[in-house]
């Protein structure tokens, strides 16, 4: 099997959290005197602030407001998952044990920042560090989610090649991301999103939650799987310059 790293998504994938960062940005919104569906916001989530706020507001307002929006949706956060708590999804503690028994390197990759990260550990119980090998996070990438910046960022970190690497993740951002980042995305229900859409977003197959993939995951990691041979960066190096050499003879 010539899968070595997965690149796991946090928020809708590891822990239950989407829900709250719809309503924290619909407080944020309001707060600066913009009312905002939460379907409306819920199909943004899975971008970064740098992309959800202009996407609702337009350009000309997030000039406006977008900052002021971005700074008190994190505290808007916070204060809830303090409130009311986070659900870690079943079966994702034991996926990631398991991923690391077989020697598969993991990486967390957030389009938020350490403080959120800090957040979601305290109002969880799950400790990040503890059960990934590598974390990532905005302060990682030049742009958030949709752009693929995060999920290679993710696979530099764990030293290996984007064909050597999967993502699971549950927006369709997250399946754009990896894709242009030459990764196959594996995609989750259990943040919102129905299968049709993940899959037309680009995910190779879609299953319920991580105690679902851990229940199949053999399947997971043969359908995410490029094949018998270990294509590292090494490798890839190697056939460039192959490929420069017999450009240079012809």
């Amino acid at each position: 099997m010539a899968l070595a790293g997965i690149v796991f998504d946090l928020d809708g994938t590891l822990v239950d959290s989407n829900a709250l960062h719809v309503e924290a940005f619909q407080r944020a919104f309001a707060a600066r005197g913009y009312k905002v569906g939460r379907d409306r916001i819920f199909a943004e989530v899975g971008k970064g602030g740098d992309k959800l706020v202009p996407s609702i507001l337009g350009e000309e307002f997030d000039r406006v407001d977008g900052d002021a929006i971005r700074d008190a949706h994190p505290k808007e956060y916070a204060k809830l998952a303090r409130e009311r708590g986070l659900r870690v999804f079943p079966g994702a503690k034991e996926l990631l044990a398991e991923c690391r028994r077989r020697g598969l390197r993991t990486v967390l990759a957030t389009s938020s920042g350490e403080g959120h990260l800090k957040g979601t550990e305290e109002a969880s119980g799950l400790t990040l560090r503890d059960v990934v090998d590598e974390i990532v996070t905005a302060d990682d990438a030049d742009e958030s989610k949709p752009a693929p910046d995060l999920v290679a960022s993710a696979v530099k970190k764990l030293g290996l090649s984007p064909a050597q690497c999967a993502m699971v993740g549950d927006t369709p951002y997250d399946a754009w991301s990896a894709r242009d980042a030459g990764v196959v995305c594996l995609g989750l229900t259990c943040g919102g999103h129905d299968e049709a859409t993940l899959r037309r977003s680009g995910a190779r197959e879609v299953w319920r939650d991580l105690a679902d993939v851990l229940a199949h995951l053999d399947d997971a990691l043969e359908t995410a799987s490029p094949g018998p041979a270990q294509l590292t960066q090494q490798r890839l190096e190697s056939l460039m310059r192959e490929a420069l050499a017999a450009a240079r003879e012809g």
